[in-house]
């Protein structure tokens, strides 16, 4: 309003983006062992001609060279050999995989601490911990309502006024080290408001540029909800620009700007106008 007053309101959801890329993983616990490929040899020694079964090896064979006093021909391996051999597979494959499954866990537990300091300690997928979060976040002015929903989507409703004495922000998420306001109002340096929706839905918004899979892989199956509602700004100030597609709706002295946000709203992107109070 021209007196320097706001009312702000949202009524709505809020969703997490989570990584669906499919989970990483070396696949060689799946490699069974491959017996048409088992090699065993004799060693002949070149002197007396004496053969022994030279030991199996897994990933190695006897090479023949001319300072050898010793020589390797291959042949059929016995039974009680192949078992040895497929006992050495299996030993190296649950090896192979116990590294995998603690090189997995590590990989995660980095990607959760990430998760946790960009989003305020709330970490995508964990639903014990978002519900917290939720309780948390209800504990601050403004948040009146904050309830967890399951798949990382939560059901808000905000409500705050105040005047135009700083820049004001929407949602500012409490210890998050990145914030991704849906709504910015910024006083320029010649006294007008400048109202910029950065992570609101459209082409030029966050979920315009982040498309089916945020913050993660190529995955067709992501459960981020369709972006779906309407923004709007009412005013006795003086509208200077807007991006509406229909434009002003004058009523006495108040002027009414509506958005349609869909994930792909208007030509110009996500909502933004500039007003000048006089105050």
């Amino acid at each position: 309003m021209n007196d320097g007053t706001y009312n702000f309101t949202y009524v709505g959801q809020m969703q997490l983006a989570e990584d669906d890329s499919p989970p990483s993983s070396s696949g060689m616990e799946q490699m069974p062992y491959d017996r048409d490929r088992a090699m065993c040899f004799d060693q002949i020694n070149k002197a007396s001609g004496k053969v022994t079964a030279y030991p199996v090896d897994l990933y190695s064979s006897p090479v023949n060279n001319d300072d050898d006093p010793d020589h390797y021909e291959e042949r059929e391996c016995s039974a009680e050999e192949i078992a040895a051999l497929e006992q050495m597979h299996d030993n190296e494959m649950a090896r192979l995989s116990g590294d995998s499954r603690d090189s997995k866990k590590a990989e995660d537990d980095k990607k959760n601490a990430a998760m946790s300091s960009i989003f305020g300690g709330a970490i995508p997928g964990d639903d014990e911990g978002l519900k917290k979060f939720a309780a948390k976040l209800a504990k601050y002015d403004g948040w009146n309502k904050v309830e967890y929903m399951g798949n990382n989507l939560f059901e808000v409703e905000y409500a705050v006024s105040g005047k135009f004495d700083q820049m004001f922000a929407f949602p500012t998420i409490p210890g998050a080290t990145m914030q991704f306001p849906f709504v910015q109002i910024i006083r320029r340096s010649d006294g007008e408001l400048e109202v910029l929706t950065p992570a609101m839905g459209g082409a030029g918004g966050l979920a315009g540029a982040m498309g089916p899979s945020p913050m993660g892989g190529p995955s067709g199956k992501s459960k981020t909800q369709p972006i779906d509602g309407t923004f709007t700004i009412m005013t006795d100030g003086e509208v200077l620009t807007n991006n509406t597609e229909d434009g002003l709706t004058l009523k006495g002295s108040m002027k009414s700007m509506r958005w349609k946000v869909d994930g792909t709203s208007g030509p110009d992107g996500s909502p933004r106008a500039i007003i000048k109070l006089a105050k």
